[in-house]
């Protein structure tokens, strides 16, 4: 081959491999922003969650409760209508809503609990690939090595992130942040084989950016996400759905209460 034909078939390889490592640096952007999103979206519903169950979820628990009882003393005032003995009311209940009373009781013991620390085991107890991973990153992502305000505050998006997913051993977000990296180490191979991997990295970062975006979906439109919309749009409009729901709630444990104790009255009267 003549040198200036070799010079052409070296430039075109050039370009392809320049394409090709823009590509990448592009879709790895990509990668981090939606990786950024998706952690954003289930910190904001963890923490409405949290709220939730602080505001409205103990009210639907002791409504649970109070229904429960409601309908054992219904069957008991019933069985004993029917001239059936004390020990057999009591097995009868017990038999009819043992599963209900079960899961309520389940319940109450997990409200009850201690809440489990969220911290890790310490790093060296962490298997060898996760900490490779997270060791690379940090070196990666730390913001004192960025080049410019904007460059700094993605970088400190990103390093909270890769602290929670190194503690919580969520390799996949790691190896997710850690893809492409080795298409821009460089590499001591041949044009064509530079252009092989490279390809490879990039369809690996086109799966992960699908991957996201489809995690994206699933949370949006989850139940949890939905009703953080409904209250966040309500409370524009002056609503407080939250408080409100929690009042009404309110209203129907004491109403409940009341009857139940009505019938609770009931039973003994009738002994």
């Amino acid at each position: 081959m003549k040198p200036d034909a070799l010079v052409h078939v070296n430039n075109i390889d050039e370009k392809q491999i320049a394409q090709l490592l823009d590509a990448i640096e592009a879709k790895q952007a990509e990668v981090e922003e939606l990786t950024v999103t998706v952690d954003t979206l289930k910190s904001e519903m963890a923490l409405f969650q949290r709220r939730y169950n602080a505001h409205i979820s103990r009210y639907y628990f002791e409504l649970d409760k109070v229904e429960l009882e409601t309908k054992e003393y219904r069957l008991r005032l019933q069985l004993r209508r029917e001239k059936v003995s004390e020990a057999e009311i009591e097995a009868r209940v017990e038999s009819c809503f043992r599963a209900t009373r079960e899961r309520i009781d389940a319940y109450e013991e997990v409200e009850a609990s201690e809440p489990t620390s969220q911290e890790g085991p310490p790093p060296d107890a962490k298997p060898k690939h996760l900490q490779n991973l997270y060791r690379k990153l940090a070196k990666r992502y730390h913001p004192d090595k960025a080049a410019d305000a904007e460059e700094q505050q993605r970088r400190e998006q990103l390093m909270p992130l890769i602290n929670r997913a190194y503690h919580e051993k969520d390799v996949q977000t790691l190896e997710r942040l850690n893809l492409g990296e080795t298409a821009l180490e460089g590499m001591q191979k041949t044009a064509t084989e530079k252009r092989a991997a490279l390809r490879i990295e990039l369809r690996q970062l086109n799966r992960a950016a699908s991957e996201l975006r489809l995690e994206i979906n699933r949370l949006k439109t989850g139940r949890t996400y939905q009703l953080k919309q409904q209250v966040e749009q309500a409370k524009e409009t002056g609503n407080d759905l939250m408080t409100g729901l929690a009042k009404d709630l309110e209203r129907r444990v004491k109403a409940s209460c009341s009857h139940l104790a009505r019938l609770i009255n009931m039973w003994h009267r009738s002994k």
